[in-house]
C-alpha cells in the first residue's frame, strides 16, 4: 500500500513538472460591495472582453473574512456569432449563521397591533410566507470600491477564458455575470473582484504554439490521472449544476419594535423548495448579554393573556423542515402590540422553538426573548 502512495505521489509531482509557466498577466480589476448585510443577490457585474491577442481569462471570486457559496449565470454578447449563456455553482461552504437567526431570535413576522392603553392590542397577519411569489427578478445594487484586501479567504466563482490558435483576439463582445445564493449568504466585509487577464505582451506566435503544445501534454496527463484515482474511489467529483433559480426581489418588511439595545434585524428570505418560492420573514436577533444584563424592552404592567384566535397556522407549512412559531405580545413604548405567529426554518434538526415570555417584577415587566434552543437528549 505504501509503495502505492508513493507512486502516485511521484506521478503527481511528474504531472505537476509537466505544467508550462502561465503566460498570462493581470490587466485590471474592479471590485463591488454588496450595500445589504444579509442577502442572496442577484448581483450583478458586467465587463468588457480586452480583445487581447492569443487569449485572456476573466476571473471572479469573493473577498473576505469567511467564505461564501451559490450560482452563478454569465451571458457574453459577441460582435461576431452567438454565445449562449451557461449557469455554474460555485463554493464549498459558507459561514452564514448571523443571517439565519440563531441561539436566540425574536420572531417578527406579521403586522403588529394595538398601542395607546397598556392592555391594548389585536392579532396582526402575515400574508403568508407560502404567498405566491413575484415573478420578476431584478439585479440588488452593488457599489464599485476599491478597497480590495490583499489577504483575504477568496472564494472563486468563476474562472472563464479562451485562446485562439494564433495572433488574434480570442474573446469579443461583452459580459454579464448575474450571482445568487439559496439561502442568504454573510457579505459582511465582502467584496467581489472582477479580473481581466490577457496574454503577456511581446508573446510570439512560434512561443505561443510551443506553450500551447505542451499544455495539452500536461492536461491530457492529468485527465488520464484523475480518471485513475476517480475509478478507483481516491477522488470524486463535485456536482456543480444550479439547482435554486435566482430569487426574486425581497419583499419590503417594516421591522417591528427592536426587542433589545443591542438587537440586530435580520432580513427576510426567499426559501426555494418543491420548485417554488416561499418568503421567510425577517426576525431580531438578540444578544445573548443583553438578556444577561436585562437590557431587554421593560414595560410598566404585565402583558395581556396570549390570544387563543388567530395564532394557528393559515398557511400549509412552505417546507417539511419548517416550524410553526406562535405569537407573542410585544411593548413599543406606549402600548402591548401582538406580533403575529409565523413559520421558520430551525438552524439544525435539533433546534425546537422557545416562545418569548415576561418576567414580572414590582412596578415592572421585563421581555425575555424566545428563539431557537438545541434539545437535549430524548
Amino acid at each position: 500500500m505504501k509503495a502505492e502512495r508513493d507512486a502516485r505521489k511521484a506521478r503527481e509531482k511528474q504531472i505537476d513538472a509537466m505544467k508550462p509557466e502561465d503566460p498570462y498577466e493581470l490587466r485590471d480589476k474592479v471590485g463591488y460591495q454588496p450595500s445589504e448585510r444579509c442577502g442572496q443577490g442577484p448581483y450583478r457585474f458586467e465587463s468588457t472582453a480586452l480583445e487581447a491577442k492569443y487569449g485572456e481569462r476573466l476571473i471572479v471570486y469573493a473577498c473576505g473574512k469567511h467564505a461564501i457559496n451559490g450560482n452563478y449565470r454569465i451571458s457574453r454578447t459577441q460582435k461576431y456569432g452567438k454565445a449562449e449563456p451557461f449557469e455554474r455553482s460555485f463554493g464549498y461552504g459558507s459561514d452564514n449563521a448571523a443571517c439565519k437567526g440563531k441561539e436566540i431570535a425574536v420572531v417578527t413576522d406579521g403586522a403588529a397591533s394595538g398601542g395607546g392603553g397598556g392592555a391594548k392590542g389585536g392579532t396582526g397577519k402575515t400574508g403568508g410566507p407560502t404567498a405566491a411569489a413575484p415573478a420578476k427578478v431584478e439585479p440588488v445594487k452593488v457599489t464599485k470600491t476599491t478597497a480590495i484586501a490583499t489577504d483575504c479567504v477568496k472564494t472563486e466563482v468563476i474562472n472563464y477564458g479562451s485562446s485562439s490558435d494564433g495572433a488574434y483576439a480570442a474573446f469579443d463582445g461583452s459580459f454579464t455575470i448575474d450571482v445568487w445564493s439559496k439561502e442568504p449568504n454573510d457579505l459582511e466585509d465582502i467584496v467581489f473582484v472582477v479580473e481581466r487577464h490577457a496574454v503577456i505582451a511581446g508573446m510570439t506566435l512560434e512561443k505561443w504554439k510551443a506553450y500551447r503544445t505542451a499544455y495539452d501534454a500536461w492536461a491530457d496527463a492529468y485527465r488520464a490521472f484523475a480518471d485513475g484515482e476517480l475509478e478507483a474511489g481516491r477522488w470524486m467529483t463535485v456536482d456543480d449544476s444550479v439547482k435554486t433559480p435566482p430569487p426574486p426581489t425581497p419583499r419590503a418588511e417594516t421591522p417591528t419594535p427592536r426587542p433589545s439595545k443591542n438587537a440586530r434585524w435580520i432580513p427576510g428570505y426567499w426559501l426555494y423548495d418543491a420548485a417554488k418560492f416561499h418568503w421567510i420573514a425577517g426576525l431580531w436577533d438578540v444578544p445573548e448579554e443583553d438578556v444577561k444584563k436585562e437590557l431587554t424592552v421593560q414595560a410598566p404592567t404585565p402583558p395581556p393573556a396570549q390570544p387563543t384566535r388567530d395564532d394557528v397556522p393559515t398557511e400549509a407549512a412552505p417546507t417539511a423542515t419548517a416550524v410553526w412559531t406562535p405569537g407573542s405580545w410585544q411593548w413599543d413604548g406606549r402600548g402591548y402590540v401582538w406580533i403575529a405567529g409565523a413559520w421558520r426554518i430551525p438552524p439544525g434538526a435539533q433546534h425546537s422553538w422557545q416562545r418569548p415570555t415576561w418576567t414580572v417584577r414590582t412596578g415592572r415587566a421585563i421581555y425575555v426573548p424566545g428563539g431557537w434552543r438545541i434539545r437535549i437528549g430524548r
